[in-house]
């Protein structure tokens, strides 16, 4: 009579990574918000392809590509992070329905450069497309310091993807009624539809034949064009302005221009170059407290002007909008009233964003410092903002649309 033999059992686990795939295989808690949920998926994902930065964007109403989850960037920048299908490496993923992966972002021309991402830290990318049958849904995106993402990150990823794509399926947004609260500026009330600034600043340049590739001529159009926008400020306010003057500081900064050429000189393409000016001057003011908020400007015109040298209209708001943004700069709040916005919503307070108190100057109503604002709402969500309570009804019903256009 033989024995049999008797192989001892291995459990396997506490290895941070096989730890991670455990509770990604387990979902997250029920009745979690779909940004929460997405951001918990998230870290487990980061852990287990020993990536620093894992994010997931949700394809929505008008081929939008929004940031709804992240591991690895501050919460702030859910849901003001935003694509096109095609844009960037991200929007070629889902448009192509195809992974993407890059060592060096920066270097493509695809690269679609967010300064509150600061992006340059980890510049290999690995983008997924979130597929459902023949449609895609969104993407995974994995970020190193350093690349390359091997063909074993890929399949990693791959797996993963279909319990984001689940999560997302699940959840249906569009529709719901929902109250926010924040900080009214006591200028009343407005409704409209929501447009959500973007703070995206484009690659490309524009064609040979066309001037505005020229970056000197560049700053030339956009200071005359800010400053005509400026003189219609002043003479609509009551009292002169705080954000109007630092705004006519930043633009007439010479070493802006100066320092723009000094690094297109050096070969550096100057598309980039304005966005590393965006991002040293944002460093330059972090510790200054409230002048910290110029740094916001001057992002704001930097963008303008590499709008304007790739031959690009930047987004504007619409008559008739409600400007929604983290951070509002002065030069952003000007154009939306000239353009005919009806108020503003902002993530953060009036200490980070000039255009708060210049557009109550103007004498539109603002809310500001609202918690989950972009977990609530998109560009073309229907909008109720109370600026005497704080109160923000996104999707309004009939009976509350009829009673705040009877106040």
């Amino acid at each position: 009579m033989t024995s049999s033999l008797r192989v001892p059992l291995q459990i396997l686990g506490g290895t941070r990574r096989l730890d991670a795939a455990l509770r990604l295989a387990a979902g997250s808690a029920p009745g979690s918000s779909l940004s929460s949920a997405l951001s918990y998926f998230c870290a487990q994902i980061a852990a287990t392809c020993d990536a620093p930065i894992a994010s997931v964007y949700v394809l929505e109403e008008g081929n939008e590509l929004i940031l709804r989850g992240n591991f690895g960037f501050p919460d702030e920048v859910l849901g003001e992070v935003r694509l096109q299908v095609g844009q960037g490496i991200t929007g070629t993923a889902v448009e192509t329905m195809k992974p993407v992966t890059v060592d060096d972002a920066g270097m493509v021309a695809q690269f679609a450069y967010f300064p509150q991402l600061a992006e340059e830290r980890y510049p290999a990318f690995l983008a997924v497309p979130l597929l459902s049958g023949p449609r895609p849904r969104g993407a995974l995106v994995l970020q190193r310091e350093v690349g390359p993402f091997s063909e074993r990150d890929v399949l990693l990823a791959l797996a993963a993807s279909r319990c984001l794509t689940a999560l997302i399926e699940s959840y249906h947004r569009a529709d719901a009624h929902l109250l926010l609260r924040g900080t009214g500026n006591g200028k009343g009330k407005a409704l409209g539809v929501a447009h959500v600034l973007t703070r995206a600043l484009p690659r490309r340049r524009a064609s040979a034949d066309d001037p505005s590739g020229d970056l000197e001529e560049a700053f030339a159009a956009e200071r005359e064009e800010v400053r005509a926008l400026i003189d219609r400020g002043r003479t609509a306010v009551s009292e002169p302005d705080r954000g109007l003057r630092e705004l006519a500081t930043v633009i007439e900064d010479v070493r802006l221009e100066e320092r723009a050429s000094e690094l297109a000189a050096s070969g550096i393409p100057p598309s980039l170059a304005l966005e590393r000016i965006a991002a040293e001057f944002a460093r330059a003011l972090a510790a200054h407290g409230p002048a910290a908020r110029r740094a916001g400007d001057v992002e704001a015109f930097l963008g303008s002007i590499a709008h304007r040298y790739a031959g690009l209209e930047a987004t504007r708001v619409r008559r008739g909008e409600l400007i929604v943004c983290v951070q509002l700069s002065a030069l952003a709040a000007l154009r939306g009233w000239a353009h005919g916005a009806t108020g503003a919503i902002c993530a953060t307070g009036i200490d980070e964003s000039s255009g708060i108190p210049l557009l109550t100057g103007l004498g539109l109503p603002v809310v500001s410092s609202v918690p989950k604002l972009f977990e609530a709402l998109g560009t073309g969500t229907r909008v109720a903002l109370d600026a005497m309570t704080g109160e923000v009804h996104v999707n309004p019903s009939a009976a509350q649309t009829a009673a705040f256009r009877k106040s």
